[in-house]
């Protein structure tokens, strides 16, 4: 007894100096800045693309801060490289030696993956960055082959080989699943330019028919999710500008060089970014049945789709675990701490040695060798459940209704009551001036640094409503808990609309009922109680409450006469809520909603999960072989393992 009693001293001792070792090791690790903290580069290396393409002049200084830059290995050194790779490939005989060399030298000192040698602060994981990063690997690589790349001591030819790997696995999942950051108007920028430099540079007949196939799709969603050329829709990840001002629009370029903007009677966006490698594309047209799709604003359509995958299908799809591939899956949705993924984000991070990185360092709390062998952290994550687990970007099941006078657009029935990021959950875009939309504020994850971003006031929500649209009405449920989450800095007890009162051309509050008027669009809000602006505001109307809903309905001269008669329609609609049941009745249809629960139209439940693609232009099942898409005459064939690609009507 005595021996055994010994033994049992014995291992609890080690096991607290292991956990007291630990704890130190833990504490030791420095965050390191994601962004330089006083130096000002002057990075508008897109600029000197430009200069360069169209013989203007340029400053030979931003070369030697885009390689400062990089070479301290600062988030979102990436973007930088997307430029510098086409300056590179097709400019080569207009730079100095020295510029060349000093090109040369930035993309031979690069980290290129998280696994390579290194600590920094880069974001690596997200979608878009996945692929900005493998394919400047890849394009360096190839252009310099027999050269030693210093940080992994790897030749250009064997980083080409480990790029191809991870830019075949991106391509495969965004044709399986989608895009995650779906219909973002920041990220998809962040696609589509290494996407064009895959399609004009890759010496590589897979990756450049596959690249242009996955354009392809981009380009769907950018045409079917755009409204007379503003694109502002649902999306996983969407900032305050581009929610809340449509002419901020960060895909405008894109837009104005694929249709005319006079179409719709405005001057071309003069933004100059990372767009640029699209817009100066050699080997890839914009299918006409593409163009087509984003002109078709003359009728009412109706576009589903399903984007994305939710944490729980990962398993099933193969995509839980450390190696490339899934690591890619699970880190492009954003999801670290949650219970499905958490051992397999503390083993990637301890084999790649992360720990420092500014955006996960406050995953070192959870970094011990008893949580991880003991299969504690899952039990740990989900009894907790913190603030961090709202970071997932999970699958989307998204309804469109575009009309000649206004879009609206939603992810329905999307994890009601969860911890919000940066997803946007419904928009209305009335004008080229008016976007309207509902959130519930929230307190950013941090005061300060890379996560002080988001979520926030405008971006992103603290707690996410239960959304259903039909037709032209959207319904919102929210019911807010009293007190904060874990690792949750605060639970605003109110949710607000963006409602832009100077960009209407009539607005009117009265109690429950919000009417605005912009040309001859209209639009209508209905709430559970009075709403208000806030003082010395003149877009943000607030209504108090934790346990409410907001009601917004669509319409127009067209189909509903004057905005008089508009508003009488409205405010004869029956309404009513009562334990989480919202019931609307509006143009013939009773609606109705039960917080995290079904919906139902006229007594039929809606069935919210959604095929790949259900509208009048494609229709595709989840994980499809081929899709194809028709419109006006013209048709897009795409085979992606049969690397067929058929474009009719060029």
């Amino acid at each position: 007894m005595r021996k055994i009693t010994k033994i049992i001293l014995i291992v609890v001792a080690v096991i607290v100096a292991w956990t007291g070792y630990e704890f130190v090791r833990n504490s030791s690790y420095d965050k390191l800045p994601a962004r330089p903290d006083n130096r000002m580069f002057n990075l508008a290396v897109d600029k000197v693309l430009v200069a360069l393409e169209e013989g203007q002049t340029w400053d030979p200084a931003v070369l030697d801060d885009v390689n400062a830059y990089v070479s301290n290995r600062y988030d979102c050194s990436d973007f930088r490289l997307q430029s510098t790779a086409r300056i590179l490939y097709t400019h080569r005989n207009k730079l100095s030696e020295a510029q060349y060399e000093l090109i040369k030298r930035t993309f031979l000192e690069f980290k290129y993956w998280m696994d390579q040698p290194g600590s920094d602060s880069m974001c690596y994981w997200s979608e878009n960055h996945q692929l900005l990063f493998s394919t400047s690997e890849f394009l360096a690589g190839q252009y310099w082959p027999d050269e030693m790349f210093t940080n992994a001591w790897m030749t250009g030819r064997q980083h080409q080989a480990q790029a191809r790997e991870r830019i075949l696995t991106w391509l495969e999942q965004r044709w399986l699943y989608g895009f995650t950051e779906w219909y973002s108007n920041t990220y998809y920028v962040e696609d589509i330019a290494p996407l064009a430099n895959l399609i004009d540079f890759a010496d590589d007949e897979e990756i450049v028919i596959k690249a242009k196939m996955i354009l392809d799709l981009l380009l769907y969603d950018l045409a079917s999710q755009s409204y007379k050329g503003t694109f502002i829709s649902s999306s996983g990840r969407m900032y305050a500008n581009g929610k809340r001002y449509p002419e901020k629009n960060g895909m405008q370029a894109v837009i104005d060089h694929i249709w005319d903007p006079a179409r719709w009677g405005r001057e071309p966006s003069s933004r100059i970014g990372m767009d640029q490698n699209f817009i100066r594309i050699r080997n890839y047209e914009v299918p006409p049945v593409i163009r087509a799709i984003g002109e078709d604003d003359a009728r009412d359509v109706i576009i589903r789709a399903s984007t994305g995958l939710n944490i729980d299908e990962l398993e099933s799809e193969g995509l839980l675990g450390v190696e490339d591939r899934q690591i890619m899956m699970q880190w492009a949705m954003e999801s670290f701490s949650n219970p499905e993924v958490i051992e397999n984000t503390m083993d990637y991070m301890n084999k790649a040695e992360m720990f420092r990185n500014e955006f996960l360092h406050d995953l070192k709390d959870f970094n011990h060798v008893i949580l991880r062998y003991t299969g504690a952290m899952p039990r740990i994550s989900r009894a907790l459940n913190p603030v961090t687990n709202g970071t997932a970007i999970q699958r989307a099941n998204t309804y469109t209704l575009k009309t000649p006078d206004y879009m609206l657009a939603s992810a329905q029935a999307y994890h009601p009551g969860s911890f919000g990021d940066q997803q946007h959950l419904w928009n209305a875009t009335l004008s080229r001036e008016v976007s309207v939309f509902v959130t519930h504020p929230a307190a950013p994850l941090s005061a300060e640094g890379a996560l002080s971003l988001s979520p926030g006031y405008w971006v992103g929500g603290g707690r996410l409503p239960h959304v259903a649209q039909n037709g032209n009405v959207v319904l919102n449920l929210f019911d807010l808990p009293e007190e904060p989450g874990f690792m949750e800095k605060s639970v605003q007890d109110f949710t607000h609309a963006h409602f832009p009162k100077e960009r209407f051309d009539e607005v009117l509050v009265d109690g429950r009922y919000t009417f605005g008027r912009t040309g001859t669009t209209y639009a209508a809000l209905i709430t559970r109680n009075p709403v208000h602006y806030t003082e010395g505001m003149s877009d943000d109307l607030v209504q108090p409450g934790r346990r409410t809903f907001w009601v917004f309905e669509a319409g127009s001269e067209q189909s509903d006469g004057l905005f008089a008669d508009f508003m009488a329609r409205i405010r004869s609609n029956p309404v009513s809520y009562e334990s989480g049941r919202l019931v609307y009745t509006s143009g013939g249809r009773k609606l109705d909603l039960q917080y995290q629960g079904d919906f139902s139209v006229d007594g039929e439940k809606q069935d919210l999960d959604y095929p790949r693609f259900d509208s009048p232009y494609v229709k595709a099942p989840r994980k499809p072989d081929v899709i194809r898409f028709e419109h006006d005459g013209k048709s897009l064939l795409l085979d992606f393992y049969g690397l067929k690609r058929e474009v009719d009507g060029i």
